[in-house]
């Protein structure tokens, strides 16, 4: 299976599970969900299986960093949500985001020291959304769930083209693309208003301290222990964090209070 084909499989999915879970018990878990390593885990095992070890595991310190960038369009959209309406708000997410990749792509591609900037940012942008408030539930149109899988697996084939020849530190930032973010998040926005969007977007960036996890244990023993006990190791770091930044950052609220 070709990585594109490997995203134009599993993105519409992973959009779909998103959508479910933030529908059956609100945005902060669909949120978390969408913040794990869903779509960079699998990615990064099909790199090493298909360009080595070494490859991947430079990869992988590319993803730490690129995570910054992710959850710096999260923190952004969340706060320009409450006075501007999507567009403009995706616009100015998109203008952080940008100018935070092509800053950190000349960072030293050193897995301690990605380790040492993207935890403390991750939980400084949570704090800087502040918390969630309860909202009512809002009735969504028969084509919302369609609509976002066709422009998930749009947008994952044009950055799919466009990275298809860069080398593992780009092929690692631009797994953290926040495509997901950006869809989950404007169509939040537009249908049920700012607050639900925030809520979402919040949860994004907890779960991305799973995904910091999960990256950070690849570049460390990816080429020490092997594939297979890497991953497992990395999987169960992510589980670990994502779980104790959910507890400690997450949303106070019951799970379906938003129901």
């Amino acid at each position: 299976m070709s990585l594109l084909l490997f995203k134009i499989v599993v993105t519409p999915l992973l959009i779909g599970g998103a959508t479910v879970l933030q529908r059956r018990f609100g945005g902060a878990v669909g949120g978390l969900f969408t913040g794990l390593p869903v779509t960079s885990a699998p990615l990064s095992v099909f790199l090493a299986l298909q360009n080595g070890s070494v490859f991947a595991a430079k990869a992988a310190v590319g993803t730490l960093l690129g995570l910054i960038a992710m959850a710096g369009f999260c923190a952004t959209y969340a706060r320009a949500a409450r006075g501007h309406r999507w567009l403009p708000a995706m616009a100015l997410a998109t203008m952080a985001s940008a100018v935070l990749f092509t800053v950190l792509a000349r960072v030293p591609q050193r897995p301690g020291l990605a380790a040492a900037m993207v935890f403390p940012v991750l939980m400084g942008l949570v704090l800087l959304v502040g918390r969630q408030v309860s909202t009512a539930p809002v009735p969504h149109p028969w084509w919302d769930l369609p609509a976002r899988m066709v422009f998930a697996l749009a947008a994952v084939i044009g950055i799919t083209a466009a990275s298809a020849h860069l080398g593992p530190t780009w092929s690692g930032m631009l797994a953290t693309l926040p495509v997901l973010s950006a869809i989950m998040g404007g169509f939040t926005h537009q249908q049920a208003g700012p607050e639900p969007a925030r809520a979402l977007l919040r949860g994004i960036i907890v779960g991305s301290l799973g995904a910091a996890a999960f990256n950070l244990v690849v570049a460390m023993e990816l080429r020490h222990v092997g594939v297979a006990s890497a991953y497992c190791a990395a999987l169960l770091a992510a589980l670990c964090v994502a779980a104790l930044g959910h507890a400690l950052l997450g949303s106070r609220m019951r799970l379906r209070e938003m129901n």
